[in-house]
């Protein structure tokens, strides 16, 4: 759910951090002495171009028209509590950039969700588009898809919960995605303690595959951790959030992360948002920006 930083950027784990190796369809391209981090500006630019474009169309047919009910799991690393509208699709769609020494460019973190009942949804996410762009030469594959189910629903006036449920299907590429299914699972509160301010602790539990680089053989292995969030709804179109999280493994140190970002309705079924994530232990993820939208159809 992954969980890196690079995940988090359409919440939940949309791109992992694992070594990646050589795979087909590499395309070194002749660069002269234009950087990584030149290329990987390029690509991110491009790629946000892409994805705002569908959020500029929605707007201009919203007519202004309220939805029946909108929620987003963007940004932020923690699921939302909200379900999706009952018979309606919701989609996101994002990018992100991971800064450091192996810059790294994710797209389109692709995610659907359709409202099957008031508490429950159908849930597919993936796959993306993964560029690693270090010195030796560019690298792109593409990551696994998942497909799962949200819970959830309001137990008060100012409290909600939801859980997610999702098992990755290994379809990505060597180096990019898993040999076999990883499963991921997360519990998360929404507390509007005051006014505009809302509290959102988190809880993940994820299973994951990689390849023991000695023997070559497939390891599964544990990986925990959780999230807290604040949130603080500035005006009616416009929020703002700060978050921190923590990240165990059998097989790495603990992670942390701290960062914000903003999420602004831009009609009344679209939400565009930014956020910026950085490390502050040892075990973590580069600085991570990431940039998406949400449609309510």
């Amino acid at each position: 759910m992954k969980v890196s930083s690079k995940d988090m950027a359409a919440a939940p784990w949309r791109v992992t951090s694992e070594a990646y190796a050589p795979v087909s369809g590499v395309f070194p391209g002749a660069r002269g002495s234009v950087s990584s981090a030149m290329r990987m500006r390029f690509h991110c630019v491009f790629a946000t171009c892409l994805t705002l474009l569908p959020a500029w169309a929605s707007a201009q047919d919203s007519g202004g028209e309220l939805p029946a009910t909108f929620t987003s799991d963007r940004p932020g690393f923690a699921n939302t509590t909200g379900i999706a509208a009952q018979g309606r699709l919701s989609t996101e769609l994002g990018v992100s950039a991971a800064f450091g020494d192996t810059p790294e460019a994710s797209l389109p973190l692709l995610s659907m969700r359709f409202g099957v009942f008031h508490w429950l949804e159908a849930r597919v996410r993936g796959p993306n588009a993964v560029g690693r762009f270090p010195d030796t030469g560019d690298r792109y594959g593409v990551d696994d898809p998942s497909i799962g189910f949200k819970i959830g629903g309001q137990l008060h006036d100012t409290l909600a919960v939801s859980s997610v449920w999702e098992v990755s299907l290994p379809l990505g590429t060597d180096g990019f995605g898993s040999r076999e299914a990883g499963w991921f699972a997360d519990l998360n509160i929404d507390w509007s303690f005051w006014g505009p301010l809302t509290l959102t602790p988190n809880a993940v539990a994820h299973v994951r595959v990689t390849v023991d680089e000695t023997t070559g053989e497939t390891v599964r292995y544990f990986e925990g951790g959780g999230s807290l969030k604040f949130t603080w709804q500035l005006l009616d179109v416009l929020g703002a959030f700060v978050q921190g999280y923590a990240i165990a493994s059998e097989r790495a140190d603990i992670a942390i992360q701290v960062g914000g970002g903003l999420m602004w309705m831009v009609a009344p079924n679209v939400q565009v948002d930014a956020q910026f994530n950085a490390g502050v232990t040892d075990a973590s993820e580069p600085p991570t920006a990431g940039m998406g939208t949400t449609i309510l159809w």
